[in-house]
């Protein structure tokens, strides 16, 4: 689990960043970074990063099922032919908007 007990000044980690970033990988925690007492980053390892981004993107898609399930049971859903026509009309809205601001 994330934790983000460590906290540091950004002076200390100027001093200390080799071993900080070695804690940090070591043991998938977050270090927190203040200027003049204030949290201004947050320091996270490749693993701990990849675990939030795992997590947003599950978040998101579950989201989007119940919603899609919520619709589907009001009615609301719509045939694949008349999504898809929607979506090519769409795309190419933004294609003729790019192509005039180029």
């Amino acid at each position: 689990m994330l934790t983000t007990r460590n906290t540091q000044s950004l002076t200390d980690f100027r001093q200390n960043a080799t071993a900080t970033l070695d804690r940090i990988n070591a043991k998938t925690t977050a270090e927190i970074l203040t200027v003049t007492g204030e949290a201004r980053a947050v320091l996270l390892s490749p693993a701990a990063y990849d675990e939030l981004t795992r997590d947003a993107m599950l978040f998101r898609d579950v989201t989007l099922m119940r919603q899609a399930i919520k619709q589907i049971d009001n009615g609301e859903q719509t045939n694949s032919g008349d999504f898809f026509d929607d979506l090519r009309s769409q795309l190419l809205v933004m294609k003729d908007q790019r192509e005039v601001g180029k």
